[in-house]
C-alpha cells in the first residue's frame, strides 16, 4: 500500500512538470525538456517526505466483525488505531528504458498502537496491542506511453484487507488519470495568446526522461499555424542538472505572430506615458525643437503623441552566443491640440534591431531589450522637406525612453515554462546555440500544493 502511495505522490508530480498530456503528432518539436536521474532522485526525495507525513498522521477506522473458532463465532472490535511510527531507510526511482519508471523502497517498517476488545457470549475481554511490520521490500514499475498510464504493483502486506487495498488501487488509478486528463497543456501567455505544451511524440525513457513538445503559441480565440521553419534541436547528452528545456525560436516568433496579428504589438507614447525627466515631448522643448525647428515654429508650446505598431511579425534569432530581435514598424507623429484632437505630421517606417538578453524568474522565462539600431525611411508626411537627418538621431531618444521600457514591462512578466505548483527553478544557467537555446535547471520545493484524497474515508 505505502509504495503504491508514494508512487502516486511521484507520478503526479512527474506527468505535471514533463506534460504528459494529449499527443499531437508532429514532424518537429518547438520544445524539448529533460527529468535527468537527479531530478528523479530529487522527486522521490519529495515523495519519501510527503509519504510520512501522510502515513504518521493516517488515521485507521475502526474494526469489528465475527472471527470462527473452534468454540464458535467471536465477536472482536478494533479501536483508535493509529500509526506510531513509519520509515523508508532506503528508496530509488529509476528508468526502466523503452518502458518507463520503477519505483523501489526497501527496508520499511511500520508500526501500529490500537486498542482490542472480543465477546463470546457472556464472555468478554479489552486490551491494546502494537503490531510492527519491518525489513518490507517493494517495488511498482510505471508504464508511461501514448495509451492510459499502465501500472502493476505488489502488496507490501499480503495479510491487509484485500478490499482495502483494492480500494486504495483504484483510488490511485483514477487520480493519476485524472491528474493526465486535466493537465495544462496550453498555458495562458496574457488576454490574446496561450502556448501550447502538448507532446508530439511519445515520451523516450532511457538514462533520463525525454519529452517532446509542439511549443508554439496561439491565439486562443484562432489557432492557426504561424509561418516559419522550426529550427532543430541537436543532440545533448548533458545530464549533471535536475531538469533540462530547450527553446526553439519558433516558440518566441510564433507569438510574435500571434501578437501582431492581434494588434497587441500597438504602443502610443505621450507625455503622461514616458518617465518624468527623461524626456520631453513639448514642440518647444528639447529634443524636438532642437531636431524639428519647423514643428516649433508651427505648433509652439503644444504636446506630441507618437503612434507605434508593426506592420509583420517581430523576429527572433538566437545565436551561438546571444538573441537579437527585429521590429519593423510605422511611426506615426501627431500634434495634440488644445482641444486634444490630433494633427497628423508624419509617418516614418522603421527597421529596429534590439539585443535580448533572457533569464529565469521563478518558473518564468523573461526577457530584458537594449536598443542596437534603427534604419528609418518616410512613408508619407504633410510636411514639406521633412529632415529625415535630423529625426534619424532623434528617435533613439524616443526609443531607449518610450518603446524599450514598454517591450522590458512586458518581459518582467515573460513566457510561463512547464513546472508544478509549489515548486522554482533553482540555480539555472541559460546557454545558446543555432536557433535555440537550452536551460540548464535545478528544483526546489516552496509550499507544496497539490492536493491529494486521503487514503482513508
Amino acid at each position: 500500500m505505502e509504495v503504491l502511495t508514494q508512487t502516486r505522490i511521484i507520478v503526479c508530480l512527474l506527468v505535471t512538470l514533463v506534460g504528459i498530456g494529449a499527443v499531437t503528432l508532429s514532424t518537429q518539436p518547438g520544445f524539448e525538456a529533460r527529468i535527468t536521474q537527479n531530478g528523479l532522485n530529487f522527486l522521490r526525495d519529495v515523495g519519501v517526505a510527503i509519504l510520512k507525513q501522510k502515513i504518521t498522521s493516517l488515521t485507521i477506522p475502526d474494526q469489528s466483525g465475527k472471527a470462527s473458532s473452534p468454540i464458535g463465532h467471536i465477536k472482536y472490535e478494533l479501536k483508535g488505531m493509529r500509526v506510531t511510527s513509519f520509515d523508508i531507510p532506503s528508496s530509488t526511482i529509476t528508468t526502466k528504458p523503452g518502458v518507463g519508471l520503477t519505483v523501489s523502497l526497501n527496508g520499511v517498517s511500520l508500526s501500529v498502537h490500537g486498542d482490542w476488545k472480543y465477546k463470546y457470549h457472556f464472555v468478554s475481554d479489552h486490551g491494546s496491542f502494537d503490531l510492527s511490520v519491518s525489513a518490507v521490500d517493494a517495488s511498482v514499475t510505471i508504464h508511461l506511453a501514448l495509451q492510459p498510464i499502465q501500472r502493476r504493483a505488489h502488496s507490501i502486506q499480503k495479510s491487509m484487507n484485500k478490499e482495502v487495498c483494492t480500494a486504495i488501487v483504484k483510488e490511485i488509478n483514477e487520480d493519476l488519470e485524472q491528474e493526465v486528463s486535466t493537465l495544462k497543456v496550453n498555458i495562458p501567455f496574457n488576454d490574446v495568446a496561450e502556448i501550447d505544451y502538448s507532446l508530439v511524440a511519445p515520451p523516450v525513457f532511457n538514462t533520463s526522461i525525454n519529452t517532446a513538445h509542439k511549443g508554439e503559441v496561439y491565439d486562443i480565440n484562432h489557432h492557426s499555424e504561424a509561418p516559419g521553419p522550426i529550427p532543430a534541436i541537436p543532440s545533448d547528452p548533458e545530464d549533471s542538472r535536475m531538469f533540462y528545456m530547450w527553446i526553439t525560436d519558433y516558440l518566441a516568433n510564433s507569438a510574435g505572430y500571434v501578437l501582431h496579428n492581434t494588434g497587441f504589438l500597438t504602443y502610443n507614447v505621450t507625455q503622461d506615458n514616458l518617465p518624468t525627466g527623461k524626456i520631453s515631448l513639448n514642440t518647444s522643448e528639447f529634443p524636438i525643437a532642437n531636431f524639428l525647428p519647423e514643428i516649433t515654429k508651427q505648433y509652439p508650446g503644444r504636446l506630441m503623441q507618437i503612434n507605434l505598431n508593426t506592420t509583420s511579425p517581430p523576429y527572433i534569432n538566437t545565436l551561438a552566443h546571444e538573441t537579437n530581435g527585429t521590429i519593423e514598424g510605422d511611426i506615426a507623429a501627431y500634434v495634440v491640440q488644445p482641444d486634444n484632437s490630433l494633427t497628423y505630421l508624419f509617418t516614418l517606417g522603421v527597421n529596429l534591431s534590439l539585443g535580448v538578453t533572457v533569464s529565469i524568474n521563478k518558473t518564468n522565462l523573461v526577457w530584458n531589450a537594449t536598443y542596437g539600431s534603427a534604419d528609418l525611411s518616410i512613408v508619407s508626411s504633410a510636411m514639406k522637406d521633412l529632415p529625415l537627418k535630423q529625426l534619424q538621431g532623434l528617435f533613439p531618444l524616443v526609443c531607449r525612453a518610450g518603446l524599450i521600457p514598454a517591450l522590458n514591462r512586458k518581459g518582467e512578466s515573460g513566457i510561463p515554462l512547464p513546472s508544478v505548483d509549489g515548486y522554482t527553478f533553482k540555480s539555472s544557467s541559460i546557454t545558446y546555440g543555432e536557433g535555440f537555446m537550452k536551460i540548464s535547471t535545478d528544483l526546489a520545493q516552496e509550499e507544496h500544493k497539490l492536493r491529494f484524497k486521503p487514503l482513508y474515508k
